[in-house]
Parts: C-alpha cells; sequence; structure tokens
C-alpha cells in the first residue's frame, strides 16, 4: 500500500527589485528537486522580489491564504531569510507555521522550528 504524499507548497524570493539573472527559476527548480526528494505533492507555489523587513509580500500572502484551502502541510523555502532576515520576525512566522501543523523545510537548513521566547531572545533553529 502506498503512503498518502503531504501537500507541499514552494515559495521562492530574492531581494532584487527585478530577476534579471533567472535566481527564482533556480529557486524554485532547487525546491522542486528538494520536494521530489521528501517525496511531497507540489500543491502550489510563489515568489516574490523586493527586501525589507515588513514589506508586502504577495506571494507569502497567496501561500497564506491557500494553505488551508489546499492543505498545505510542507513549506519548501531555499533558507530562512526567504521569510525575513530579521530573526524575530522569522521566529514567529515558523511558530505560526508549526501551530498550524505545517513543517517549514530547507535544502540548505533542514527543518525549521522557532525557539520559544527566552528573556525576549528570539530566533529560529534548525532540528
Amino acid at each position: 500500500m502506498e503512503s498518502r504524499k503531504k501537500k507541499a507548497w514552494i515559495y521562492t524570493h530574492i531581494d532584487a527589485p527585478e530577476d534579471s539573472h533567472g535566481a527564482l527559476k533556480k529557486q524554485y527548480e532547487q525546491l522542486n528537486t528538494y520536494g521530489e526528494q521528501l517525496q511531497t505533492e507540489i500543491a502550489g507555489s510563489s515568489s516574490d522580489m523586493g527586501g525589507g523587513v515588513g514589506a508586502n509580500r504577495p506571494g507569502l500572502d497567496l501561500f497564506l491564504e491557500a494553505k488551508d484551502s489546499r492543505g498545505i502541510e510542507v513549506l519548501l523555502i531555499l533558507d530562512a531569510s526567504r521569510i525575513s532576515r530579521d530573526e524575530k520576525q522569522c521566529g514567529e512566522f515558523l511558530r505560526q507555521m508549526a501551530k498550524c501543523g505545517i513543517d517549514v523545510c530547507s535544502p540548505l537548513e533542514g527543518r525549521l522550528s522557532a525557539r520559544q521566547p527566552d528573556h525576549e531572545v528570539y530566533g529560529w533553529i534548525m532540528s
């Protein structure tokens, strides 16, 4: 009996305002291959360009809107900085995903999880 594959979402992001070197496509291909290695079913993808903490991210918003309706169980990202370079903001996002039952996985960093706040020190660790 074949086990059911977990549904995954690929999220790509670059800080540059335009993708003149095909970086988003390269990220997508790397994450798609990683998703195959994890034996997931790719149920959707989105991408964003441009940086900044707290920036408007339509691609990340699309994932957040689709995660429940598409039954997403795994978010594939290149590394934690694709969510945010701010450790507190990234940690909060990872905690939200854990509460939703979504694993955040990176081919460069493994499965990401947030530390619980400890005297106002935030961050993420690999597990």
